[in-house]
């Protein structure tokens, strides 16, 4: 554990010192985005799609999750439409609603709230919390909001919407592993050689992104850019757990406590990724990501404290 944070903290240097001394660092962020998207996201996708076990308490509480990320994703758009000053806020406060830190935060305070048993269920949360790939739906918010300078193509309308959520390579993988196990194929033995190596892979790559995307200027927020962060910052670590309480008490459905806690993640550390990729306010992003990360942690901290 200790080598991978000093991976990660290595490649964000890195990342941060090429953003210093390439031209044209946009770039640089969009290739590596492009990385991911065509070939990281779907490896990974595969894997899971083809190694984890479904039994029906995990589906029904999965169903549970899937209609509570989207009504989250839903309020984050409607947000980012009457909050924002300009477009480039508009983006940034949908997508910080939406995405929370499942996996570079998420799973360390999953194994300390719950264990090793809660850090499994994390990792399936990230997967398949929209049933498509995360990766789908960063890409078809990114093409939604995507400004003038966007290296990333700009979706136009509800149709393009929909098509760069359901159509694009993390998708398209899933849909084909699934129709693969279906068929009675097991891909797990063949898939379950690179899990590892592309889990790692991906943390490097993200925080090399990371440190090519993070806007270097002073800090400079009015208070209209402090409210925006705090409604969004309550936003995205209320609506979801809120939404998943609620639908598992109508239900009946038991919702396990590391779904709660993953739903009530921090801002995404990849809204800067996609800022950058995507030309959208990149200091709003740095902000909202700053301040709810600590928020979020000394949340954690202080409830495990009175609950021990």
């Amino acid at each position: 554990m200790l080598i991978n944070i000093a991976g990660w903290a290595l490649c964000f240097v890195v990342g941060v010192e090429l953003q210093r001394r390439l031209r044209d660092p946009q770039r640089a962020s969009y290739i590596l985005f492009l990385l991911v998207l065509w070939v990281l996201a779907p490896l990974t996708v595969v894997y899971g799609y083809s190694t984890v076990e479904v039994h029906l308490g995990l589906v029904a509480a999965f169903a549970c999750v899937v209609a509570a990320a989207w009504i989250t994703l839903f309020t984050g758009m409607l947000w980012g439409r009457v909050g924002s000053r300009t477009r480039a806020e508009t983006g940034v406060l949908a997508y910080g609603t939406t995405m929370g830190n499942t996996a570079i935060l998420g799973y360390p305070l999953a194994t300390l709230v719950f264990g090793g048993p809660g850090l499994a269920l994390a990792v399936v949360f990230t997967e398949f919390q929209f049933l498509i790939p995360t990766q789908g739906v960063i890409l078809g918010l990114g093409r939604h909001y995507a400004g003038p300078d966007s290296l990333g193509r700009q979706a136009t309308g509800l149709h393009d919407l929909l098509r760069s959520w359901f159509l694009n390579p993390p998708v398209v993988a899933g849909a084909a592993a699934v129709a693969v196990r279906l068929a009675g194929v097991d891909l797990s033995p063949a898939v379950s050689h690179y899990g590892t190596t592309v889990g790692l892979l991906t943390g490097f790559v993200g925080f090399t992104q990371l440190g090519l995307a993070i806007s270097l200027a002073p800090l400079r927020h009015d208070r209209g850019d402090v409210w925006r962060a705090a409604v969004t910052v309550v936003l995205r670590s209320c609506v979801g757990p809120v939404v998943l309480l609620l639908i598992g008490w109508v239900s009946g459905i038991h919702i396990p406590g590391v779904f709660l806690l993953l739903a009530a993640m921090p801002v995404a550390f990849y809204t800067m990724v996609v800022a950058a990729v995507f030309d959208m306010d990149r200091e709003l992003a740095r902000l909202l990501v700053a301040a709810s990360t600590v928020l979020v942690i000394a949340g954690v901290v202080i409830w495990q404290a009175a609950a021990g």
